[in-house]
Protein backbone atom coordinates (compact mmCIF):
# COMPACT_ATOMS: atom_id res chain seq x y z
CA UNK A 1 0.00 0.00 0.00
CA UNK A 2 1.07 3.31 -0.81
CA UNK A 3 0.21 6.11 1.20
CA UNK A 4 2.02 9.40 0.74
CA UNK A 5 1.25 11.92 3.79
CA UNK A 6 2.48 14.74 1.81
CA UNK A 7 -0.16 14.54 -0.69
CA UNK A 8 -2.81 14.23 2.13
CA UNK A 9 -1.86 17.16 3.53
CA UNK A 10 -1.59 19.22 0.57
CA UNK A 11 -5.40 17.99 -0.31
CA UNK A 12 -6.71 18.97 2.96
CA UNK A 13 -4.74 22.48 2.88
CA UNK A 14 -6.23 23.07 -0.51
CA UNK A 15 -9.72 22.07 0.39
CA UNK A 16 -9.56 24.51 3.37
CA UNK A 17 -8.42 27.42 1.32
CA UNK A 18 -11.19 26.91 -1.43
CA UNK A 19 -13.49 27.05 1.99
CA UNK A 20 -12.09 30.06 3.23
CA UNK A 21 -12.29 30.97 -0.38
CA UNK A 22 -15.74 30.54 -0.76
CA UNK A 23 -16.10 32.07 2.61
CA UNK A 24 -14.92 35.26 1.92
CA UNK A 25 -16.77 35.54 -1.29
CA UNK A 26 -20.15 35.31 0.50
CA UNK A 27 -19.11 37.79 2.66
CA UNK A 28 -18.44 40.02 0.22
CA UNK A 29 -22.02 39.86 -1.49
CA UNK A 30 -23.40 40.50 1.80
CA UNK A 31 -21.13 43.30 2.69
CA UNK A 32 -21.95 44.56 -1.35
CA UNK A 33 -25.69 44.47 -0.92
CA UNK A 34 -25.24 45.93 2.54
CA UNK A 35 -23.48 48.33 0.70
CA UNK A 36 -20.21 48.34 3.54
CA UNK A 37 -17.41 49.17 0.69
CA UNK A 38 -14.79 48.57 3.39
CA UNK A 39 -15.67 45.19 4.48
CA UNK A 40 -16.94 43.89 0.38
CA UNK A 41 -13.02 45.03 -0.43
CA UNK A 42 -11.01 43.16 2.45
CA UNK A 43 -13.41 40.31 1.47
CA UNK A 44 -12.36 40.45 -1.96
CA UNK A 45 -8.84 40.96 -1.67
CA UNK A 46 -8.76 38.18 0.69
CA UNK A 47 -10.59 35.90 -1.14
CA UNK A 48 -8.45 36.55 -4.21
CA UNK A 49 -5.34 35.72 -2.02
CA UNK A 50 -6.84 32.44 -0.94
CA UNK A 51 -7.54 32.10 -4.60
CA UNK A 52 -4.20 32.31 -5.62
CA UNK A 53 -2.51 29.91 -2.69
CA UNK A 54 -5.06 27.25 -3.43
CA UNK A 55 -4.52 27.07 -7.43
CA UNK A 56 -1.20 27.73 -7.27
CA UNK A 57 0.05 26.19 -3.79
CA UNK A 58 2.38 24.36 -5.28
CA UNK A 59 4.33 26.82 -7.48
CA UNK A 60 4.22 29.36 -4.64
CA UNK A 61 5.81 26.06 -2.66
CA UNK A 62 9.03 26.08 -5.02
CA UNK A 63 9.01 29.70 -5.39
CA UNK A 64 9.43 30.37 -1.50
CA UNK A 65 11.88 27.40 -0.80
CA UNK A 66 14.43 28.82 -4.20
CA UNK A 67 14.34 32.31 -2.63
CA UNK A 68 14.78 30.83 0.72
CA UNK A 69 17.99 28.98 -0.39
CA UNK A 70 18.90 31.71 -2.64
CA UNK A 71 19.14 34.08 0.72
CA UNK A 72 20.25 31.89 3.34
CA UNK A 73 22.84 29.95 1.39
Amino acid sequence: MNFNLQEVTQNIISQIGFLILLIMVIRALVAYTREDWGQFWSGLTLGICCLVVVFFGPQLQTLARGLGSAIFN
